[in-house]
């Protein structure tokens, strides 16, 4: 038995026009990369965010455990850092909520605004690593930053092929009405980012 949302839907579909048919007129360019990592940088500290300060010898190992010293559980979304978990390890969105510190690679950030973008290709189809573990630290490629919104909806591929994808600037925070700020109340508590060379 046909409803009527079942039969609009089916008319729908079959006069849907083809998208090649008709492209999407050009988008000007907005935007510069002028001082691309330093604008990142200020971005994501006034958001919350910071960038893990890398002394003479240091590894992304060494670093984490100076910034994070007390970190039992630290899971790695990459496969050239070891960690004490690997994200393909927890078996469900939940166990994500037991991790202190989750490392993961970024495919891009953008400058303007100090984010950074995962997706399940990053995340491993774990999507809720991202929100419910304690700390994310963020390994990127200035090579990788691109100007703001503008740029990377045109120029970067995730935008396009992912399932799901987020944008993330800084550690979790919420206000109340009297303007008093709580960074982490829902979420991960600090974001940090690692320079890749």
């Amino acid at each position: 038995m046909s409803t009527s949302r079942d039969a609009i839907l089916t008319r729908l579909r079959d006069n849907r026009p083809d998208p090649k048919a008709h492209p999407l007129p050009p988008v000007a360019r907005l935007g510069d990369m002028d001082n691309g990592q330093a604008r990142f940088e200020n971005s994501l500290q006034i958001l919350g965010g910071q960038v893990l300060e890398r002394q003479e010898g240091d590894t992304l190992a060494t670093a984490i455990a100076r910034r994070f010293p007390d970190s039992k559980v630290i899971c790695s979304a990459v496969p050239d850092f070891e960690g004490t978990i690997r994200i393909e390890e927890l078996g469900t969105p939940q166990q994500a909520a037991s991790v202190d510190v989750l490392v993961v690679r970024s495919p891009f950030g953008i400058a303007e605004m100090g984010s950074i973008y995962l997706s399940e290709a990053q995340l491993q189809d774990l999507n809720s690593a991202a929100h419910l573990t304690q700390h994310i630290v963020v390994i990127l490629s200035a090579k990788n930053l691109t100007a703001n919104m503008h740029t990377a909806y045109m120029d970067r591929p995730e935008f396009h092929t992912a399932n799901y994808g987020v944008l993330m600037s800084g550690p979790s925070a919420t206000a109340d009405i009297q303007g008093v700020l709580i960074r982490g109340a829902q979420g991960v508590r600090t974001l940090s980012v690692w320079w890749e060379d």
